[in-house]
């Protein structure tokens, strides 16, 4: 009955841990004072309060942008700064696609001497927002950083003169940060700080660094006061499309810290973020976070000097910064990997043990799997929105069932002393292959396998010993994994839910396998019990709120070559409210391959865009075109080519950017915000001499007159998100 108990308790707080491991990543409150020479929230809230005005949305090269930039100059110049502006047309693309975005960008560019010359630090962050929603998030928080470490600076000045980059452009292509490279002020960095932001709460996290990391690694872990940072996501930021400016920055080699906060990104690039939504203590401690590694960069002219090599490094618990060179790492985990396998082969653990530990993994995963997409085939779209714990919980508690019933099921003959070997050797041998793929995942699997690994040796010897030090591991096992836990939910908005599974069942195995197999059953029925009741929760709870909207964006769009209309509603397919008005259906339309809620549409005048060729000349086997765009009065034009077409640069007339064969989208792109999209000349190389069909895309931020029934039946708690509502229109040119 004792150890019936034990698998009760061990559940239970399984259960618990995974409950509230979100304060891991909860910011610490404000201080209600701040001496002299500390980021000051309240003054820095006051000034972007002051430049976002009204907080209406303001895209690159807009009225409203303009009226942004204007007051964000009269900050400057109030903390006794004297900005200049870098006005250029510029295109940029990003890596391995082809897709090429155009806008007129004016950066604000101001320096704040140091006390000596020198190579200069460049403190980035842009200023535009999306048209969807004034971006007081993204990139509010860092305009409000960057003003109050310049003001304070400006008091104190640095050891090296300290470039404030406020940059234009960056939501339709990081255009300013691209015009940037290329001015003569961008010659004197040799180090930089990027604050970028996707939500509006949480701990700012230091998510990407220059490579190799050495030198940027040893300069935060000098000024982090809570760290919160890991080599898992600096890794991950150089396998997935990183769309922040530190793409073209990256390339000159500067030593560079990459800042952001992301919780609660049903916020992100929507109406919501705004200044009632942005976490006061977020903008804490991510102020105080800025100035301190400021502060740390500046006094090193040479940061690149300060390390070298490549660093694995985590957190824990935003209290400690560990590192160590991934060479010793790697030395560290072989020599861990064979002790534990030393002590497998001597206890017998190599053969039904480990296969007890990997079946009772596998199984927690694919029941996690399998509960994930019940409840997404009975419960459309994102459902978790508003109470994102609920779904996860569900999930975490069917892992935590499936874990125990494989476990009680398969292990009944193995004794505790040959498990607790063959868990620890599985967990070693998983970190192994994930670290294959992300190196710096390697020092997740050191330190607490090596207090367990101890612990087994001596445990013949002093059994308290062993016992204590297995408790140990098991502790810091789920704390480490507890917090990229919390990390990855809030990353996962969108889903899907079951990702979290493998990191769960890692952090569960060491502590279930000290309950003896043959006494899991009142464990199991706990498990059973929570995972029902949170799966009916997630099922039935609001899948939006004020504080987590759904997103909900509408579109016009009218096809003038067919003479066709549509309106279109991106719901991420969640249901329409009972009684909307129209008949509605599930499809495609041709300006986005999203699947949206379509209804026939009355035609209507709308912006039609318009390309006339203006040169074309052979070259090669192919031609070389320029044209000049119109968006017809819209806010963007677009220019869609055919997915056969050979196009191989694409751009500004003169400076054409070089497109590959195969990428993301597959037909290649180009597309042009703002009003100096008007009469742009963009140049075109084409592989080949074949007529060229291309399709016109424009643009025009908000609806139809007609359009505004929608929006008053729109949901209380939903808005639009990534995309305003809109009035698109296509046509076709061929040249």
């Amino acid at each position: 009955m004792a150890a019936g108990w034990r698998g009760l308790l061990v559940i239970a707080l399984l259960l618990a841990g995974f409950a509230v491991k979100g304060v891991l990543v909860m910011p610490a409150p404000a201080p209600a004072h701040v001496a002299s020479g500390e980021f000051d929230t309240s003054r820095a809230l006051g000034r972007l309060k002051r430049i976002l005005g009204d907080q209406r949305p303001h895209p690159v090269d807009s009225d409203a942008d303009d009226a942004v930039r204007s007051r964000l100059i009269a900050e400057l110049k109030a903390i006794g700064l004297q900005p200049r502006v870098q006005d250029a047309m510029d295109c940029s693309t990003m890596p391995r696609t082809r897709f090429v975005s155009c806008s007129h960008v004016r950066n604000v560019i101001a320096t704040v001497p140091g006390r000596a010359a020198g190579p200069q630090l460049l403190l980035n962050a842009h200023y535009d927002s999306t048209p969807t929603g004034p971006g007081a998030g993204d990139d509010g928080l860092g305009v409000a950083t960057l003003l109050e470490v310049g003001s304070i600076l400006k008091k104190s000045p640095p050891a090296r003169p300290v470039i404030l980059l406020f940059n234009e452009g960056e939501e339709f292509g990081l255009n300013g940060a691209h015009a940037f490279v290329v001015d003569p002020q961008a010659r004197l960095v040799n180090s930089l700080i990027n604050i970028d932001n996707r939500g509006v709460t949480g701990i700012p996290a230091m998510y990407e660094t220059s490579d190799p990391n050495g030198a940027a690694l040893k300069l935060y872990a000098q000024a982090s006061r809570r760290p919160f940072a890991n080599s898992i996501s600096t890794d991950f930021a150089k396998l997935i499309p990183n769309t922040t400016d530190v793409v073209f920055f990256k390339p000159r080699g500067w030593t560079l810290l990459n800042y952001g906060i992301i919780g609660n990104e049903t916020r992100y690039h929507s109406p919501g973020d705004n200044l009632a939504a942005l976490d006061r203590n977020s903008v804490a401690e991510a102020g105080g976070e800025v100035l301190a590694a400021t502060r740390a960069m500046s006094a090193n002219p040479n940061p690149a000097d300060v390390g070298t090599g490549r660093i694995v490094f985590t957190d824990i618990a935003n209290r400690f910064l560990i590192s160590m060179p991934l060479t010793a790492a790697i030395v560290a985990f072989l020599l861990l990997l064979a002790g534990a396998l030393i002590l497998a082969w001597r206890s017998r653990a190599l053969g039904r043990p480990l296969l007890v530990a990997a079946g009772t993994t596998v199984a927690g995963v694919a029941g996690a799997w399998i509960v994930s997409l019940v409840l997404t085939s009975l419960r459309a779209a994102d459902f978790w929105r508003a109470y994102p714990l609920v779904a996860y919980l569900a999930v975490y508690a069917v892992l935590l069932i499936a874990m125990s019933a494989a476990y009680a099921r398969m292990g009944r003959s193995v004794d505790r002393e040959r498990m607790r070997v063959a868990a620890w050797l599985l967990v070693l041998i998983l970190g192994g292959a994930m670290s294959l793929a992300l190196p710096g995942a390697i020092i997740f699997f050191l330190f607490a396998p090596a207090i367990a690994i101890v612990g087994i040796a001596v445990s013949e010897r002093v059994p308290r010993l062993g016992s204590a030090l297995a408790l140990a591991a098991i502790l810091l096992q789920f704390l480490m994994f507890a917090e990229l836990l919390a990390a990855v939910e809030m990353l996962l908005i969108d889903g899907p839910l079951w990702a979290v599974a493998p990191l769960a069942a890692l952090a569960a195995l060491p502590a279930l396998i000290e309950v003896d197999a043959n006494a899991m059953r009142p464990a199991t029925a706990l498990a059973a019990v929570a995972s029902v009741g949170f799966a009916i929760a997630a099922l039935v709870v609001p899948r939006a709120s004020a504080e987590r909207p759904l997103g909900f964006s509408i579109d016009y769009f009218r096809d003038a070559g067919t003479n066709k209309a549509d309106w279109a509603i991106a719901t991420k397919q969640a249901p329409l409210p009972t009684g909307f008005p129209g008949k509605w259906r599930k499809g495609q339309l041709p300006y986005n391959g999203r699947t949206r809620w379509i209804a026939d549409a009355p035609l209507l005048q709308t912006p039609v865009a318009r390309a006339r060729v203006v040169a074309s000349s052979p070259t090669g086997a192919g031609r070389r075109l320029r044209l000049a765009l119109s968006p017809g009065g819209a806010n963007s034009v677009a220019i869609r080519f055919p997915a056969d077409a050979k196009v191989l640069a694409l751009g500004l007339v003169g400076a054409a950017l070089p497109i590959p064969a195969k990428g993301e989208p597959d037909k290649a792109l180009l597309r042009c915000t703002g009003r100096s999209c008007e009469g742009l000349q963009i140049e075109l190389l084409v592989g080949d001499r074949r007529p060229i069909t291309a399709e016109l895309f424009s643009t025009r931020f908000g609806l139809p007159a007609q359009g505004g029934q929608f929006q008053a039946a729109r949901p209380a708690n939903a808005q639009p998100q990534y995309t305003p509502d809109s009035t698109i229109t296509r046509t076709t040119i061929r040249f």
